[in-house]
C-alpha cells in the first residue's frame, strides 16, 4: 500500500531536480553568453529582441497548453507592466549595458544580491518584521558587497568600472523592489500569462530606448549571435520560466529561491571558462558571502504568509532574468 506514495515521491524528487538543473544552468550561463552576444549587437537592441522573441515562445507554450487566455485580465495589466519595468527592463537593460564594463562573473554575482534588497524593501514598504536570521543575512550580504571594493575584484582604475557596478546594483535593487511590490496584490493570471504580458511590455520600453539611444544600430548576424539569440528565446526566457512554475508546484518558493542562489556560481565558473576571468580569493569570498546572505534573507518567520506567495523571481525572472 505504501509503494505508490514512495514511488510518487521519488518521481517528484527526480522531476524537481531536473527542473532546478534547467533553471540554474540556463540562468547562470546566460550572462556570459549575453556578453558574447554584445560583441555583435548593442545591449538595448539585444535585450529588446530577446524579450520579443521570448514572448513568442511563451505564447506558443500557452497555446500548446490550451490556456483559457493568453494575457492577464485587463485590471492586472497596468500593475504587471509597471513591475516588468522594475524587473525585466532594469535587469536586462541595465545589466546588459554594464556587461560592457564588467566581467560577466562579477555582474551575475551583483545581480543575484536581489534577496538582500527585497528584504530591505520588505521592511520599508510592507512593514515586515524580519527574523534575526534575515537581519544576519543582510549584514553578511553587505559584507560581501564591501569586498567588491578590493581592487583585485574590480579594476577601479578602469574609467567605466564604477558606472558598471552602479548600474548592476541599481538593477538588483529594482528587481528586489519589483518582487516586493508584486506581493502587494493577488493575481489571478497564471505565471506564464503574466510572463508573456511582462515580456511584451518590457520589450516595448527597451525597443523605444534602443531607438532613442542606439539608432542606427548595425548588428553583425554572426553564427554566435544567432545561436545565443535563439537560446535566449527558448531556454532562459521561456523553458526556464515554465520549469520554474513546475518547481513551485512541488516545493515552497522560499526553498526554491534558496536553491536558485547557486546560480551565480554557475555564471562565475562559465564566465571564467569562456573569458579566462581571474578568480581571486577575495572575489570568491565576496561571492560566497553575498550568496550566503541571500539564502539567509529567504528564511522567513514561521508566522509569515505562505511560502508560495513569499518569493517571486524571474519576472518575477524573471529574469532575467
Amino acid at each position: 500500500m505504501h509503494r505508490r506514495p514512495i514511488k510518487q515521491a521519488i518521481v517528484q524528487l527526480g522531476l524537481t531536480s531536473v527542473y532546478l538543473f534547467i533553471v540554474i544552468v540556463s540562468w547562470g550561463t546566460n550572462y556570459p553568453l549575453m556578453k558574447l552576444a554584445l560583441r555583435d549587437m548593442t545591449p538595448l537592441t539585444f535585450s529588446a529582441v530577446r524579450l520579443f522573441g521570448g514572448a513568442g515562445v511563451v505564447a506558443i507554450l500557452l497555446l500548446a497548453a490550451r490556456a483559457p487566455r493568453l494575457l492577464p485580465p485587463p485590471d492586472e495589466r497596468a500593475r504587471l507592466a509597471g513591475i516588468s519595468i522594475l524587473q525585466y527592463v532594469s535587469v536586462l537593460g541595465l545589466a546588459s549595458v554594464s556587461l560592457q564594463f564588467l566581467p560577466a562573473g562579477r555582474t551575475v554575482t551583483i545581480i543575484y544580491s536581489m534577496p538582500l534588497w527585497a528584504a530591505i524593501f520588505d521592511v520599508l514598504i510592507l512593514r515586515a518584521r524580519l527574523s534575526w536570521v534575515q537581519y544576519m543575512g543582510i549584514l553578511v550580504s553587505i559584507g560581501g558587497m564591501l569586498l567588491f571594493l578590493d581592487p583585485t575584484v574590480i579594476d577601479w582604475d578602469e574609467p567605466r568600472a564604477a558606472l558598471g557596478v552602479g548600474m548592476t546594483l541599481t538593477a538588483a535593487m529594482c528587481w528586489g523592489l519589483g518582487a516586493v511590490l508584486y506581493r502587494k496584490w493577488v493575481w489571478t493570471a497564471s505565471l506564464l500569462s503574466q510572463t508573456l504580458w511582462q515580456l511584451l511590455a518590457a520589450g516595448c520600453v527597451l525597443a523605444v530606448a534602443a531607438i532613442c539611444m542606439e539608432f542606427p544600430a548595425s548588428p553583425r548576424f554572426t553564427t554566435t549571435l544567432i545561436f545565443i539569440m535563439l537560446w535566449n528565446w527558448v531556454v532562459p526566457t521561456a523553458v526556464a520560466v515554465w520549469a520554474w512554475t513546475k518547481i513551485l508546484s512541488y516545493i515552497p518558493s522560499s526553498i526554491a529561491g534558496q536553491f536558485l542562489m547557486t546560480t551565480p556560481f554557475v555564471g562565475i565558473a562559465f564566465s571564467a571558462w569562456i573569458f579566462n576571468e581571474d578568480l581571486p580569493a577575495v572575489f570568491a569570498a565576496s561571492a560566497g558571502l553575498i550568496t550566503l546572505g541571500s539564502v539567509l534573507t529567504l528564511i522567513r518567520r514561521p508566522a509569515s504568509p505562505p511560502a508560495d506567495s513569499s518569493f517571486h523571481l524571474k519576472n518575477n525572472h524573471d529574469l532575467p532574468r
